[in-house]
């Protein structure tokens, strides 16, 4: 999945864009060590019935540093347009807020990546304006916890 070009192409800026398998392991080098300090990270998405890894979703400071928490998701093409993309949010979405007790995640899109922009909006996330995300001209999109 990190070595498809396609896949990668709206994913973060760098070595996101670098296809090698050295770059692979210290990308996921990267996840375990945000894993290892704050106890979540992006992890494995998995086929419920046969193992298969699909992609990666989770939860992760916002460009590595954040403050904010962002939520990322990625799949393997195979997967694209069933609908993983909106229960891999969704479900982190409910466990960012409900076990981790944040009160707001964000969330990043290249400005031409419609698909990724409909799942945020499925999942509740409001789209917040412009930013800059590694260099790169983003959307910023946001959900706050709810109150009763």
């Amino acid at each position: 999945m990190y070595a498809d070009r396609e896949v990668m192409r709206y994913i973060g800026a760098g070595d996101a864009h670098s296809t090698s398998v050295e770059d692979s392991e210290r990308r996921l080098q990267r996840l375990i060590d945000h894993q290892e300090r704050h106890g979540f990270s992006l992890w494995a998405v998995t086929d419920r019935e046969t193992g298969t890894v699909m992609g990666d979703g989770g939860l992760i400071h916002l460009a590595h540093r954040g403050p904010e928490i962002e939520l990322g998701y990625r799949l393997a093409k195979p997967y694209w347009g069933k609908g993983y993309a909106t229960e891999v949010a969704s479900a982190w979405v409910a466990h960012g807020f409900e076990e981790l007790g944040l009160e707001r995640i964000v969330a990043v899109t290249h400005p031409e990546n419609v698909a990724s922009q409909r799942v945020l909006e499925k999942v509740g996330f409001a789209h917040e304006g412009m930013t800059s995300y590694e260099g790169e001209a983003a959307r910023l999109y946001a959900i706050g916890r709810e109150t009763d």
